[in-house]
């Protein structure tokens, strides 16, 4: 890897094998950056897939003669990657926060919650796996309890419950206004 030169001109040149080869070389690389970013094995795989494509669409770009190394051009892609998803997961969960929360809040104490979506993000981080996939699938993919069932290798009921046990575990954490909510 020490002078990939030759290789990245190829790949300029638009020669498939030598975008196979350096694809081959960092994939491993850019998948372990990026799982260590998103803890999640599949968004990982989905970014890294995303990146060199990316790098594919976008490698006359690379300056084989400036300063900056290959690795370094690849890891900017993917670290931009995720932040555009990150980004989107945000403004995801804003969208669909409402259907885990109680329908009674004022406008104010909605406002509130849409200022404090990283606190929930936090809180889904927290739960167990089974529980925050299941709420991710539910709520910010629109995934039906069949499929997430499907998913899971399981009963419907028992993602309903997952869901339940995870949402309810939200509501209890989750402060609004000085008040907990949920069940009061």
């Amino acid at each position: 890897m020490n002078n990939l030169t030759p290789l990245i001109k190829r790949c300029q040149k638009g020669e498939k094998e030598a975008f196979q080869e350096l694809i081959s070389l960092f994939y491993p690389f850019v998948y372990q950056f990026l799982l260590k970013l998103s803890s999640d094995e599949s968004v990982a795989q989905d970014l890294c897939q995303e990146t060199f494509l990316k790098m594919i669409l976008k490698i006359e770009l690379f300056d084989v003669k400036g300063k900056a190394q290959f690795s370094t051009y690849l890891i900017a892609i993917a670290k931009n990657l995720y932040i555009d998803y990150i980004r989107k997961m945000k403004r995801i969960v804003i969208c669909n926060i409402d259907e885990l929360l109680p329908c009674e809040l004022t406008t104010d104490g909605q406002v509130l919650i849409h200022l404090q979506y990283e606190e929930i993000c936090n809180i889904i981080e927290e739960l167990p796996q089974e529980q925050k996939e299941a709420i991710r699938m539910k709520y910010l993919e629109s995934m039906t309890l069949d499929a997430i069932a499907e998913y899971f290798d399981c009963e419907p009921k028992t993602v309903k419950s997952r869901i339940h046990n995870g949402v309810s575990k939200i509501r209890k954490d989750l402060r609004i206004g000085g008040y907990k909510l949920g069940k009061q």
